[in-house]
């Protein structure tokens, strides 16, 4: 136990671990430590609450060329694992930038796609472009189509109303506008508000949690839970995006606070992407585990089908030649 002495003489702040509580096992601490390290979130939370210690963060820099290595070839089809697609939109003065992206058990994810859409926010074209990428069946290697399930669009730029007008039509398909917030602490994904001219949801989301997030399974080097897998194909401006920003700790009347910085002349689109990308899954915030179960399903009856077709091509007798009785009388 330590005692922390606080801005006042007459009080203390205590830190209590579960160790010292009579009614906690050591087999049940064991149990939920083992379960909590798969993922660095669920690592911190255990450390705070059941050590009662203070969680230090390890580096929060991420070396984008081991990121660059370990790129996969899964082809043209979506690999296995992914039971969920969602997709982050970031728009700029002169182009939209989009990144698809698969989710499966445990919130491992796969990049399957970044596109570059180049035009003005401000004409219908653009838009256009955008609805054809997120419209598209996507092949699962299991043999079934997958659609894209929610997708985020950034707000906050010069072309807000844009935005709004596209979101707007397209909210049944789960298609929502939403506005980065950078306050520390700020959950992930808030209710929506509607307290707009256009009456759009609009969804507020605490880019800075996001991004500790991410970082923190970038760092994953074993698959499994929280693991990003890339694909082949994409450069390393990519990934020199994805982390470019960095964490710097200010201090204010001797307490620290921490800000997400993105040092001059870099750009960070990819970043804001798969921010946004993540923010759409906890929007949905669907039950992986179910949904994995459920294509397990799917995958059995695609391929009884398969089997079926295939035997009965096989029994098909050939058509015997006929000649005309009369012709060879």
């Amino acid at each position: 136990m330590t005692v922390t002495k606080g801005e006042s003489n007459n009080i203390a702040g205590f830190h209590l671990s579960e160790i010292y509580s009579p009614w906690v096992t050591w087999p049940r601490m064991t149990a939920e430590f083992l379960k909590a390290k798969m993922m660095p979130e669920t690592l911190k939370t255990w450390v705070n609450t059941s050590l009662g210690e203070t969680w230090e963060e390890g580096g929060d820099k991420v070396d984008e060329t081991s990121l660059l290595s370990r790129k996969e070839n899964w082809g043209n089809v979506v690999p296995n694992g992914v039971v969920i697609i969602t997709a982050g939109v970031d728009v700029q003065n002169d182009r939209l930038e989009v990144e698809i992206v698969g989710w499966g058990v445990k919130e491992e994810s796969w990049s399957l796609d970044y596109r570059v859409i180049y035009g003005d926010p401000a004409r219908n074209e653009i838009w256009d472009d955008l609805d054809n990428i997120l419209e598209q069946n996507i092949k699962h290697q299991s043999g079934i189509n997958l659609r894209i399930a929610s997708v985020c669009v950034d707000s906050g730029g010069h072309h807000t109303q844009a935005v709004y007008a596209y979101c707007k039509k397209r909210q049944l398909r789960r298609i929502f506008a939403i506005k980065g917030s950078s306050i520390a602490g700020k959950a992930l994904v808030s209710r929506p508000s509607i307290a707009n001219r256009m009456r759009v949801k609009l969804f507020s989301i605490g880019t800075d949690t996001a991004k500790e997030m991410i970082y923190s399974r970038l760092k994953i080097t074993e698959l499994g839970p929280g693991y990003c897998h890339f694909p082949i194909n994409y450069d390393a401006e990519y990934f020199k995006q994805l982390t470019a920003e960095k964490i710097v700790t200010y201090y204010n009347k001797g307490f620290p606070t921490r800000k997400w910085e993105k040092p001059a002349g870099k750009r960070n689109e990819a970043l804001d992407c798969r921010v946004y990308a993540l923010a759409a899954l906890y929007i949905l915030n669907p039950n992986l585990e179910l949904l994995a179960n459920k294509m397990l399903e799917q995958t059995a009856k695609v391929e009884v089908k398969e089997t079926k077709k295939k035997l009965s091509l096989n029994f098909i007798k050939p058509i015997r030649k006929t000649t005309s009785f009369v012709k060879n009388w």
